[in-house]
């Protein structure tokens, strides 16, 4: 059977078709879900944003036009969302925390730090590997933050990236360069601490 592409399914959910839209959302319930629960401190404000958006989609299914990819107009919507969240909330300035309690393999894949000069991660048990990646997450820039979970945890390119913040192509790479290192670094000092 042919995979049918995102857009494709987004615009014959708007000429009615219900069924395309469940394929969407089971297609990204879960990466749409984890960026919600890193951004927050609290699973239960996770979930009423990760429906919130849901239904905001829902709502606008008829405006959508096929111009970006499908998962930059939704994670959009939900960085739109989740700033309005903050706003509303009066933190918008607050340092978003980030809960991790299940990690996704693409998110510990992408943090490699087996090169030549160090192999640390490999000495460590799986369990540490997930608490430092936890802790070390935690005390990213929120703005790295995002960057770091839209390109590893959801998968959207350094362009679409910059279309769902609204910011340049480079400014996603300083920050992306930038969140990594440190990443890296705190992974680093964790390691050596043990």
């Amino acid at each position: 059977m042919e995979e049918i592409d995102d857009e494709t399914l987004m615009m014959q959910y708007a000429k009615g078709d219900v069924q395309a839209f469940t394929r969407l959302y089971y297609r990204h319930k879960d990466s749409l879900y984890r960026y919600f629960l890193r951004q927050t401190a609290s699973p239960e404000v996770a979930e009423e944003l990760y429906q919130e958006v849901w239904g905001k989609l829902i709502k606008a299914h008829l405006d959508y036009s096929a111009t970006s990819k499908f998962t930059t107009w939704l994670y959009r919507i939900a960085h739109n969302h989740l700033v309005d969240h903050y706003r509303h909330n009066s933190t918008a300035t607050k340092i978003i925390t980030a809960s991790i309690d299940e990690p996704s393999e693409e998110l510990t894949k992408s943090i490699d730090l087996s090169d030549p000069q160090s192999n640390l991660l490999e000495s460590l048990s799986q369990s540490q590997q997930m608490q430092q990646l936890k802790q070390c997450l935690q005390q990213l820039p929120r703005a790295q933050k995002e960057a770091f979970l839209l390109k590893h945890e959801s998968g959207l390119s350094l362009k679409e990236i910059a279309l769902v913040i609204n910011e340049t192509t480079e400014n996603i790479k300083s920050r992306l360069r930038y969140g990594l290192s440190k990443l890296k670094h705190c992974l680093r000092l964790n390691g050596e601490s043990k």
